[in-house]
C-alpha cells in the first residue's frame, strides 16, 4: 500500500491508476484531473483539492476530515454513508451530488451549484450555504432546522414535511414552497 502523506500534487497522469486501501493525509492536489485515477477505500484529511476535476469519484462510506474543494469539478461525486468533518466547497460545480445517509458536521458550501444533488437521510451539523444553487435538489428526511437558504437558489428544490421545519427562507422563496404545503 502506498503512503499519501505530506505532498503537492501538480502533474496530470495519462495511464490509469488506482489509490486503495490507504489515507491521503496532509495533501495538495492542484489542477489535478481524476479522471485516470481510481480512489477506492481510501480516507481524506487535511487535504486540498485546487481546480482539480474529481467528477464521478466514489467517497462512500469513507471519512473526509478537514479538506477543501476549491474551483473543483464534481459532477456525480458519490459521500454516501461517509462522515464529512470540517469541509469547505467552494465555486465548485458539484452537480448530482450524492450525501444520501452521509454525517456532514461543520460545513461551509458558497458560491457552488448543487443543483439535482441528493440528501436523503442525511444527519447535518452545522452547515452554511453561501449562494449555493440547489436547484432540483432533494432533502429528504433531513433535518435542515436553522439552515439559512435565503441567498441560495431553491428553485424546484425538493423537501418533504420533516426537512422543511425551521429552515430560513427569506420572503421571495416562500412562493417556490407553497405549493409542497398543499396551499
Amino acid at each position: 500500500q502506498d503512503e499519501y502523506i505530506n505532498y503537492k500534487f501538480t502533474k496530470n497522469i495519462d495511464t490509469k491508476i488506482t489509490i486503495s486501501n490507504t489515507t491521503i493525509d496532509s495533501c495538495i492536489f492542484e489542477k489535478i484531473d481524476f479522471t485516470n485515477i481510481d480512489i477506492n477505500n481510501t480516507d481524506l484529511i487535511d487535504v486540498i483539492f485546487d481546480n482539480c476535476d474529481l467528477s464521478n469519484k466514489n467517497f462512500d462510506n469513507k471519512l473526509i476530515n478537514r479538506v477543501v474543494f476549491k474551483n473543483c469539478k464534481m459532477l456525480g461525486v458519490s459521500f454516501i454513508n461517509s462522515s464529512l468533518k470540517d469541509i469547505e466547497i467552494d465555486n465548485c460545480t458539484s452537480k448530482y451530488l450524492n450525501l444520501s445517509n452521509a454525517r456532514i458536521n461543520n460545513t461551509i458550501i458558497k458560491e457552488s451549484n448543487l443543483s439535482d444533488a441528493t440528501f436523503m437521510e442525511t444527519d447535518i451539523k452545522n452547515l452554511i450555504l453561501d449562494k449555493v444553487d440547489l436547484t432540483n435538489t432533494e432533502f429528504i428526511k433531513t433535518n435542515l432546522k436553522d439552515i439559512d437558504f435565503s441567498n441560495s437558489n431553491i428553485t424546484n428544490t425538493i423537501f418533504d414535511l420533516n426537512s422543511l421545519k425551521g429552515i430560513i427562507i427569506d420572503r421571495f422563496q416562500s412562493q417556490n414552497l407553497v405549493g409542497m404545503l398543499g396551499v
